[in-house]
């Protein structure tokens, strides 16, 4: 009976971030289909953001900045030999895949700014070593 306990105890629940992958994906492909491009864009940025945070969290990357803009690079590239293609289903598919790269390394752009700028305001926050004796 303890041991029930012991296992209950330290179990901490599922992560979301796979259920966010799927749905990054379902959605990309119902905005294909549909013609809306928006909502492709938002899917697959849902899909990097997620598998994002699966590495995160899982342990296996420590800049998630880093797997973001990889990952917008990739999404760019596949783009591109999809507009290569220039069949009618592939083209519009690969401008959507190419402006969500581009936002994604866009976002990853502004965030390392943002992120720069807020370490270099930040004031150190160490008191000196000197004594003064009145």
């Amino acid at each position: 009976m303890s041991e029930e306990s012991d296992t209950s105890s330290s179990y901490t629940g599922g992560s979301p971030w796979p259920l966010f992958v799927a749905l990054g994906l379902a959605i990309s492909e119902v905005g294909v289909v549909l013609g809306l491009r928006p909502v492709s864009v938002a899917g697959l940025l849902l899909f990097v953001g997620s598998v994002t945070g699966i590495l995160t969290e899982s342990g296996y990357i420590s800049r998630p900045t880093l797997a973001a803009g990889s990952q917008g690079l990739a999404l760019i590239g596949i783009g591109i030999a999809l507009i290569v293609q220039n069949q009618t289903g592939t083209t519009v598919r690969g401008q959507s895949i190419v402006i969500a790269g581009g936002l994604c390394l866009l976002g990853v752009l502004l965030w390392a700014g943002f992120v720069r700028t807020r370490t270099q305001e930040t004031p150190s926050i160490t008191e000196s070593s000197e004594a003064t004796s009145d």
